[in-house]
């Protein structure tokens, strides 16, 4: 369900600092409240630059470009805005100079993630697996800024309005957007049967 103050890092103790208190004492010099946001934060990117761009190596690539762009950007964040949003904004931006350089060498990755089965019969694990892979394939062929919406809104669970803010958009064209996603999706996914 997505939602406004997700804890990024899931299963982070409840003690720990916010994002906003991490990026603020790592922009005084603590590079240690910037490991910690690194950590909270680095799987989240990867997966992110993953559905955007549909490669491991090149999404792994992207999210440690990602953590060094937040880390040289630091003295412009404001800390009364949320960390997601800022972070995730990034994320966007060196992901959209990627895919540009990828179409102006018209370069075609498609390597699939590993991904860990889990429960059910052999069949079952087959079957949802090559689900995952239909629906990835679908995502895939969004166009840009619907995937966007998609992976931030729906994987990410960011609320309209920090999508909105990662996107440099108003929060009622997330939501436009998302809707059309939808709408795409279901007509691809209908007729993606393999």
């Amino acid at each position: 369900m997505p939602h406004e103050g997700k804890n990024p890092g899931g299963s982070e103790d409840s003690a720990a600092p916010p994002d906003e208190v991490l990026a603020d004492r790592s922009r005084q010099g603590d590079t240690t409240a910037f490991e910690a946001l690194a950590r909270r934060y680095q799987g989240r990117l990867y997966s992110y630059a993953y559905r955007m761009v549909g490669d491991t190596h090149e999404a792994e690539d992207l999210a440690q470009e990602t953590l060094w762009r937040l880390y040289k950007s630091l003295p412009r964040f404001d800390k009364t805005q949320p960390f997601v949003a800022w972070a995730f904004g990034i994320a966007a931006h060196v992901c959209r100079d990627w895919l540009r350089w990828r179409r102006r060498r018209r370069e075609q990755a498609t390597e699939a993630p590993d991904a860990a089965q889990a429960g059910g019969t052999p069949l079952d694990q087959a079957a949802a697996a090559e689900e995952r892979e239909r629906v990835a394939r679908a995502v895939q062929r969004l166009p840009r800024k619907y995937r966007e919406v998609v992976v931030l809104h729906y994987v990410e669970e960011m609320g309209y309005g920090q999508v909105a803010a990662a996107l440099g958009i108003r929060p009622e064209a997330a939501r436009r957007r998302a809707l059309r996603a939808r709408a795409m999706l279901q007509r691809y996914l209908g007729g993606d049967r393999r």
